[in-house]
């Protein structure tokens, strides 16, 4: 059986063919990193006031070194109430901040630095979370307000007014007396360190 010899190899055209292959190849390129970005943020969903409050609950856990857990606890989400809401967010963040807190008071000033440390941490992570929710792409102006009225609601909670119209709504009912055993821990504490006649 005789079998057929093939052609030889045409080495100048077989490189020319090598080249035009590198050069499409080098000429899709361009097309292919311009087409990254959108393949990326196609993966990107739009971001709505749900998930930006978790983004929030997130970055404060991860600043207090706390478990990966940015679910708004169910004693703050009465049943009517879906989806979650600022309200309920800022009352998270009032429980969280509560029980980062030392339990005893007695030492005024190690209480006052740790009061000082929680404050700093969590204003800190609010503010970066707001900065991630401001930069999402195609964020709506109601997610990035929904976010600040939660810091502001949080600030409120904490302020100094004792009849606090936020412990009336059925969410915060349950944190009213324990924001008046902070507020009294607080006032204490700093009274020891400033006033002469309660250290005496």
């Amino acid at each position: 059986m005789e079998i057929p010899k093939l052609p030889p190899v045409d080495v100048p055209a077989a490189r020319a063919g090598t080249a035009t292959t590198a050069a499409t190849a080098q000429q899709g390129l361009p097309a292919a990193v311009n087409l990254a970005p959108l393949a990326d943020r196609a993966d990107i969903r739009p971001l709505d006031v749900a998930a930006a409050l978790q983004i929030l609950l997130a970055e404060v856990r991860a600043g207090l070194n706390l478990p990966a857990d940015g679910a708004i606890p169910p004693s703050a989400i009465p049943p009517s109430a879906i989806p979650p809401s600022p309200t309920q967010a800022a009352r998270a963040l009032v429980e969280i901040f509560l029980k980062e807190l030392p339990e005893d008071a007695g030492n005024a000033p190690a209480w006052i630095a740790a009061l000082a440390r929680v404050e700093t941490v969590m204003h800190s992570s609010i503010e970066r979370a707001i900065g991630l929710v401001t930069l999402w792409p195609e964020v709506s102006a109601a997610v990035v307000d929904a976010v600040k009225q939660t810091r502001a609601l949080f600030l409120f909670a904490l302020g100094p007014d004792r009849q606090n119209p936020l412990w009336l709504r059925p969410e915060w009912l349950g944190l009213g007396p324990r924001l008046l055993r902070f507020r009294r821990r607080r006032r204490r504490a700093r009274r020891r360190l400033t006033d002469p006649d309660w250290r005496r």
